[in-house]
């Protein structure tokens, strides 16, 4: 039996694993023939694993793609949704007669429903991680028990530490920014990076428990102190610190110490390992590491430039939460070929010694350029941080990199000059879904899509409503039907700082924006902990409502109240303003927004449940008790809306991604996504979104442009995974923009 009064026995262990008794000269050199073997064989699996990255990634541009279908979790979803409405209904029915036990026992079936869709999201959340862990754990394990010696601890610790240190080059050559390997976004190599990390840190824990058990049987002690096992000690010290620093909640309120930690004890360990590594030494590795290391730093030197003047970067304070950027075009070092590239940003400190250290430790922040290339300014939509980019001063700006997006193909080398007609388009509808500040990688695509006549919607979940007038910089090319925007949060605005009773802190981390890598690189040293606590209980708090949510059953049995009465009442809940501008000529629009601009902005309507509905009430915003100094924000949002046609276009809550956005993206009308009352289709004839076809549209019945339809999110992790979550269970491709890991 393995377990005995509640102790493995120790027995079974002994079985499969054991130290040996002695060593021979022929038990020495069949141990460094083994281990020289499948040092070899993990060489020639990373070295294919590495090529094909972007044989992958190439074979998607071409459009060969695996459907990311999981049938299972529908299934599963559908279940559970069947349960949960099933058992409401036998509550009814058991309430009648007053049998409290079978009702208990009906609530803890639906609760137990409830919390097994969590886990089932959860699951598909995480598979990629899952997918990664797996995928090296099995690997690894295989090639480090291989021809073990009937078990031989000896065998197993010294091919534990060989793969380890052989493994370290490519854990390198993933982080290199941007990657050398072709058709491949250096974002995508990172969590691979980190999970090959952590295993090989494990592998080197296990390295060092066998060794010391070794010592411990042996009682040989003392050989463990040697100077060669002192550099495996220290090497192993750099191991735990990086992995410890790396935890998700060790990482994001102290970034500045994981950064620190993680990039300097990257160097004392490929150091220290060329010293303890033995009989045969690690040099050829060490070189490797060496190489990456240096040649990172060369590279980000030679792709920097400093601004020349301290009026070079303008700043525009928009709302409490965004700021408006423009800086001259010069200093890009490396222009970019397609729309939505990113630069990364650090200040420029006036002393040298600490411009050194900036640079040669890389703790810059990752912002998307909102601009094309051939724009005379380059433009940044920012949240306000910690770090925050303000006039009169001077910045180093390191890129571009450009993303790696399967729709767009640029027909010009990184040597030639950008042009949006040489762009090739692979897509025929795509729906944008971002939150907070990650717009600015969705504009230069909605840009880029509408010079190519691509159907375009971008879904915008924002916080504070006062935000929208960012898009008043880029009225150009913004259109009202592309637009829906969803305010989260309390439309009264009833303090200089917020809405509502929660204060909108200025001097926040930037985790809602796409820039979320460094989200909290920059906390001042003159905030404490306690205070650092607080901003990330804020932050954390904005990042849940920066969300969406989601139905994969397409929403076959969920219909609210204002759906039902749809079909005999076309009013729909709908302000009266909003009907009366229904059927109005094109060119007096912008004139009678003006003139009613007054009567939309006064009281609004009473709030209503939202939870069960698949649709949103408009957003009124009631702009009482306001202090004078939100007037300016005021009036910018209000000339913004009014302007870019965009009044009945923001709504009240979070997004539901279901029937109606699947319908959009597949079908070549465009029909309705977001429904607060009447429509119009595209001959004038007025209908109510409850006539909208639902259910699943069969592949069998799509047009021909449905296999071009693509789903892209970018923003906080909770609302790209549950798009990416939607966007795979209903066939679609997807994309996303993060830059987290």
């Amino acid at each position: 039996m393995w377990f005995e009064n509640g102790n493995i026995n120790s027995t079974i262990i002994t079985n499969l694993f054991h130290y040996p008794i002695g060593k021979s000269k022929e038990y020495s050199q069949l141990r460094q023939q083994t281990t020289d073997k499948y040092s070899a064989v993990i060489n020639w699996i990373l070295i294919v694993f590495l090529l094909i990255i972007p044989v992958k990634n190439l074979l998607l541009s071409k459009g060969y793609t695996v459907s990311g279908k999981i049938p299972l979790l529908k299934i599963v979803n559908l279940y559970l949704n069947k349960v949960i409405r099933g058992e409401e209904k036998d509550q009814e029915d058991e309430s009648d007669t007053n049998r409290e036990e079978d009702i208990r026992n009906l609530t803890l079936k639906k609760k137990f429903a409830i919390s097994s869709k969590k886990w089932v999201y959860l699951l598909y959340y995480n598979s990629p991680s899952l997918n990664n862990i797996g995928f090296w754990s099995i690997l690894l394990t295989i090639l480090t028990l291989s021809e073990s010696y009937h078990g031989d601890l000896i065998f197993i610790a010294k091919r534990l530490g060989r793969i380890a240190n052989n493994c370290l080059p490519t854990i390198l050559f993933l982080s290199l920014r941007p990657s050398p390997l072709p058709h491949t976004l250096y974002l995508g190599l990172l969590p691979i990076h980190k999970w090959l990390s952590r295993i090989i840190i494990l592998q080197s824990i296990l390295h060092t428990i066998a060794y010391c058990g070794f010592f411990q049987k042996n009682g040989t002690w003392a050989k463990a102190w040697k100077t060669e096992n002192l550099y495996g000690w220290a090497a192993l010290t750099g191991f735990l610190f990086i992995i410890i620093t790396s935890i998700l909640k060790m990482r994001n309120p102290h970034y500045k110490l994981f950064f620190l930690n993680h990039y300097c004890w990257t160097w004392i360990v490929v150091i220290c390992l060329q010293f303890h590594v033995r009989p045969k030494k690690a040099t050829f590795y060490t070189l490797i590491n060496l190489s990456i290391l240096f040649g990172q730093i060369f590279y980000r030197l030679k792709l920097s430039k400093t601004t020349l003047s301290k009026y070079d970067f303008k700043v525009t304070d928009v709302s409490p939460n965004l700021a408006y950027i423009e800086f001259p075009n010069y200093l890009i070092s490396n222009k970019a070929i397609n729309p939505g590239a990113h630069i990364r940003l650090t200040e420029y400190h006036p002393n040298y010694l600490v411009r050194l250290y900036k640079q040669i430790i890389p703790n810059y922040h990752p912002y998307t350029l909102v601009s094309l290339p051939q724009d005379t300014y380059q433009k940044l939509i920012l949240r306000k941080s910690n770090f925050q980019v303000k006039n009169y001063h001077k910045y180093i700006v390191y890129g571009t990199f450009d993303p790696h997006l399967l729709f767009i193909k640029s027909k010009v080398s990184k040597n030639s000059q950008f042009s949006i007609s040489k762009l090739a388009i692979n897509a025929k509808k795509i729906l944008i879904v971002v939150g907070g500040s990650a717009i600015s990688f969705a504009l230069p695509i909605l840009r880029v899509m509408n010079y190519h006549g691509v159907r375009t919607k971008i879904v915008w979940v924002i916080k504070d409503f006062r935000d929208i007038s960012i898009l008043k910089y880029f009225d150009g090319f913004i259109h009202d039907d592309d637009f829906e925007i969803f305010v989260t949060g309390d439309f009264n605005l009833i303090s200089n700082n917020g809405y509502g009773s929660t204060e909108n802190n200025t001097e926040t981390l930037d985790r809602m924006d796409p820039d979320l890598e460094n989200q909290a690189s920059e906390l001042d040293p003159l905030i404490n902990d306690q205070q650092a606590s607080e901003i990330d209980d804020t932050l954390r708090h904005e990042n849940e409502n920066e969300n969406v949510d989601i139905s994969i059953d397409n929403g076959d049995e969920e219909q609210s109240d204002n759906e039902s009465e749809c079909i005999t009442d076309l009013d729909c809940n709908v302000p009266q303003l909003i009907l009366n501008q229904r059927n109005e000529a094109e060119n007096d629009i912008i004139e009678e927004d003006q003139e009613n601009q007054e009567d939309i902005y006064q009281e609004p309507q009473s709030p209503k449940t939202q939870a069960s509905s698949l649709t949103n009430e408009a957003f009124l915003p009631s702009l009482s008790n306001i202090k004078s100094s939100n007037n300016l924000q005021i009036e910018q949002f209000k000339e913004t809306v009014t302007k870019l046609r965009l009044t009945h276009r923001i709504y009240k809550g979070r997004p539901r991604l279901n029937y109606r956005y699947f319908n959009w993206c597949v079908n070549e009308d465009d029909i309705f996504t977001q429904c607060s009352g009447p429509k119009a289709d595209s001959s004038g004839n007025t209908f109510c979104c409850r006539d909208l076809p639902r259910g699943n549209v069969h592949e069998d019945k799509l047009t021909p442009d449905a296999s071009k339809a693509w789903v892209i999110s970018a923003g906080p992790s909770g609302l790209v995974n549950n798009v990416k979550l939607w966007a795979s269970e209903n066939g679609l491709k997807f994309h996303e923009e993060a830059f987290y890991v």
